[in-house]
């Protein structure tokens, strides 16, 4: 059973365009350099344990920048597989929260958008909080999925990109 939920925003995106599908919009080149700095993601891994850092598993949406951020975090966390949720992309969290149900991961990291991030937030811990891009926060797991069976343990908002 998941105890540790981590949901980060990708990082800041370039705008989006009537010729270019909103899942292949990448990163701007500021927003993977503010993701990168001291002040993104090694700030907001320093209040992982070590646990938490090297047995994660980072699920991501298919969009290009969630992967490129995803990439960003394994840069500090150290390389694994990516796990692919078309849930998260959909903002299904009926799917997700079957899918988070059924993992045998300890820790899971997600990668997704807003609102979905928010909204997990809420419902999971009744915690109202606003991701920022590069946003990252820690939900502890009490038990079963269900409304306010998480505790939010800590909250960075994302790099000024």
């Amino acid at each position: 059973m998941v105890k540790n939920l981590i949901l980060i925003r990708h990082g800041k995106a370039e705008p989006g365009s009537l010729d270019q599908l909103d899942e292949e919009r990448r990163l701007t080149p500021q927003g993977l350099d503010a993701l990168r700095a001291p002040t993104g993601f090694a700030h907001g891994v320093s209040l992982m344990d070590d646990s938490e850092r090297e047995h994660a598993q980072v699920w991501v949406s298919p969009a290009v920048r969630t992967h490129q951020t995803a990439q960003a975090l394994l840069d500090v966390i150290g390389e694994r597989p990516l796990v692919d949720k078309g849930c998260l992309w959909e903002q299904d969290s009926v799917a997700f929260l079957d899918e988070l149900e059924q993992s045998d991961a300890q820790t899971v990291i997600v990668v997704g958008h807003i609102p979905f991030m928010n909204d997990m937030v809420e419902l999971l811990s009744g915690a109202c909080i606003g991701f920022k891009p590069g946003a990252m926060a820690k939900l502890s797991l009490r038990g079963p999925l269900q409304p306010r069976c998480a505790d939010l343990s800590w909250f960075v908002q994302g790099p000024k990109a």
